[in-house]
């Protein structure tokens, strides 16, 4: 069976609408947190949703496609498509990565500064990523936490300062 391309694989501006609603609704929730803590749980977990459409949001901008490489075989050959141009997965620093080398103006050393009282800071924009990464992959199912220490309001202030970091390369 031939496989064919979702209509929004290469849809910037779909994906950054859905990426903006993500954030704005873990914002929400951050801020609606500080009186019901469980909300903490889904606030981060939109936070790295959010960073995973802004970041694909800005590789598809430079010209790559929301594509399973796995399957470029079963793609019909008239696409085109090369598993180096896809961008699949949920890892933020993977993909945060890949923009940078397509970009190199995207810079993952730069410090970020926030005021917080729980994390280390200064951090790199990579460090930044790399917190949001287990939120994904450890809290959208119940089970045993194994990356995650903890979480709080003060990741709010990291997923403002990522998006604002990766705001310049969303220019459609």
């Amino acid at each position: 069976m031939t496989a064919q391309l979702d209509k929004y694989a290469r849809d910037a501006v779909t994906w950054k609408a859905l990426a903006d609603a993500n954030y704005e609704a873990a914002q929400t929730l951050f801020f609606h947190a500080m009186e019901k803590p469980g909300l903490y749980f889904v606030a981060v977990t939109l936070g790295h949703i959010a960073l995973e459409m802004l970041l694909k949001t800005a590789l598809i901008i430079n010209g790559m496609t929301a594509f399973d490489p796995k399957k470029i075989k079963s793609l019909d050959p008239s696409v085109g498509l090369k598993s180096s141009d896809c961008v699949w997965g949920h890892d933020l620093v993977a993909l945060a990565r890949i923009l940078a080398l397509r970009r190199p103006d995207f810079d993952l050393s730069a410090k970020i500064h926030v005021r917080t009282s729980a994390l280390r800071m200064p951090m790199t924009v990579e460090e930044g990523f790399e917190l949001f990464n287990p939120f994904f992959s450890e809290l959208r199912y119940p089970q045993e936490l194994k990356n995650i220490a903890g979480f709080g309001e003060d990741e709010s202030c990291v997923l403002e300062e990522l998006a604002c970091r990766i705001e310049p390369f969303l220019m459609i």
